[in-house]
């Protein structure tokens, strides 16, 4: 922690080491928000905390700029890896140029952002250059589960009517438009079916090892979603060995990428060796279906215990039809850029009889988004489930000759423009302050969302030296 602490920026690379030792993943932030306030009150700034957890700092009474990052994190840790997200601290690691967590995700997504502003606020009464200069400073809660701070925002919250959000992931790039999404939940409620085949034996099928990854940024990559995979396996047992299916359960949030999933079935005793084998026979397929992308695939069968019920049958066919049928990936794309896509997030089961099918739906255009999401609601309709949408949002975009961009461009007249296929929080705070001028940049993170994510080093000081150079513009 030490050797991290003192790479440069010295400050910002503190900051970040103080953010990973306290626990703060999405829903559990109560001690790194006390962190924020009191770090802004000891340099004696206006700081107000709203009913959604979200931080604002004021250091003049006519801010020009506000800079904005979320202060929660995805918890996501690789199989087998003991780590408790709401109250042990993150194990960070030098990684040849690149700083990383072992075994879990690093919070760099939206770490770096947070320490950045932390480390403004030090150097307002540290820094002359920036004792004069009115700034506020915007730390929003929740972002990774719907982005539910920044839906809450009092709109005469925020005074400065330019805005500089942190939270993008490739240094070197200024960011002028994001997709924008919605959240699709499929369930449906069942009576589970006691009466077990007599003479069946129950097998569990385990997916492990994909790389996951961000459901906007990783989308394109060509990565394996488990869900999917393990569903596929699924149907061809069910019309083929007469399976039965006692519960599916796979992915976790909404903008991961499924990197692992579970399955319990029982099929006839006598045939639960040629079961296995044929697991065997799709782990070699799926591998070198996706011997690019997921070379630590690993699909696996053994014997357990049989389950107390069974999902019936023509709930299981309805089930897997529909996930079978449902979009997943990308499904358009723009001039270089993703312009729309799906991600299945989430499948689980219950013993009490109820399926549900976490999805997200982004994309830079609403009738595409309105679209993409329409077909996967008619495959889970067709299929009997319930369908509700929630936490939505549009697009943002902003013009090349803004002045904000063109700030921004003579402050480094090498910054590449683009959009990214994320949710970033600026699609929200643009609705919320229709006439705020909003850039969005950051340092290189890699893998957001998983355990493999990380931040390289020396793209860490070029965004920290840009921050400060249009900050003195």
């Amino acid at each position: 922690m030490k050797q991290i602490a003192n790479l440069e920026p010295k400050t910002v690379w503190r900051q970040f080491v103080n953010i990973s030792q306290l626990p703060h993943p999405s829903g559990c932030l109560d001690v790194l928000r006390q962190y924020i306030v009191d770090t802004a009150r000891a340099h004696q700034f206006e700081t107000l905390v709203d009913e959604a957890g979200n931080i604002l700092v004021r250091t003049g009474d006519t801010p020009e700029i506000c800079l904005q990052a979320h202060y929660d994190m995805v918890p996501q840790k690789d199989n087998g890896v003991e780590f408790d997200f709401t109250k042990d601290p993150l194990q960070l690691r030098i990684v040849g140029n690149e700083v990383m967590a072992t075994g879990t995700t690093l919070g760099a997504d939206n770490g770096i952002g947070v320490a950045a502003m932390l480390a403004l606020i030090e150097a307002k009464n540290t820094d002359g250059k920036f004792a004069d200069l009115p700034l506020e400073f915007l730390f929003t809660a929740n972002e990774e589960t719907g982005m539910q701070g920044a839906r809450k925002l009092s709109a005469d919250w925020i005074r400065s009517r330019q805005l500089i959000n942190l939270d993008s992931e490739e240094e070197g790039v200024l960011m002028t438009g994001c997709a924008g999404a919605v959240n699709m939940t499929a369930s449906l409620k069942f009576k589970m079916d006691a009466d077990i085949p007599e003479g069946d034996a129950a097998v569990l099928l385990c997916l492990t090892g994909l790389q996951g990854g961000h459901s906007g940024m990783d989308i394109h990559l060509g990565r394996a979603n488990a869900c999917k995979l393990m569903n596929r396996f699924l149907k061809h047992i069910v019309v083929n060995f007469e399976a039965r299916l006692g519960s599916f359960n796979g992915g976790t949030l909404r903008n991961a990428i499924p990197r692992e999933a579970q399955a319990v079935i029982t099929v006839p005793e006598e045939i639960v060796d040629e079961v296995i084998e044929e697991v065997g026979y799709y782990n070699d397929l799926f591998r070198e279906e996706y011997q690019q992308s997921e070379p630590g695939l690993s699909f696996t069968a053994k014997a357990v215990p049989m389950p107390g019920a069974l999902i019936p049958e023509e709930i299981q066919d309805d089930l897997l039809n529909a996930i079978e049928a449902c979009h997943d990936g990308v499904w358009t794309m723009g001039e270089g850029y993703v312009d729309t896509s799906s991600n299945m997030a989430h499948v689980q089961t219950t013993a009490d009889g109820e399926a549900e099918v976490l999805l997200m739906v982004r994309s830079m255009n609403e009738e595409r988004k309105r679209a993409c999401a329409s077909a996967i609601q008619s495959a889970f309709l067709l299929g009997g489930f319930r369908v509700d949408f929630a936490a939505s949002y549009g697009a943002w975009n902003i013009e090349k000759d803004a002045p904000m961009v063109q700030k921004a461009l003579r402050a480094n007249p090498n910054l590449r423009l683009d959009k990214v296929h994320c949710g970033l929080e600026c699609g929200v705070i643009t609705e919320i302050y229709p006439d705020m001028q909003i850039i969005s940049v950051g340092p290189t993170i890699h893998h957001p969302h998983s355990p493999q994510e990380s931040v390289e080093i020396e793209s860490v000081a070029k965004f920290w030296n840009f921050l400060i150079q249009i900050l003195r513009l």
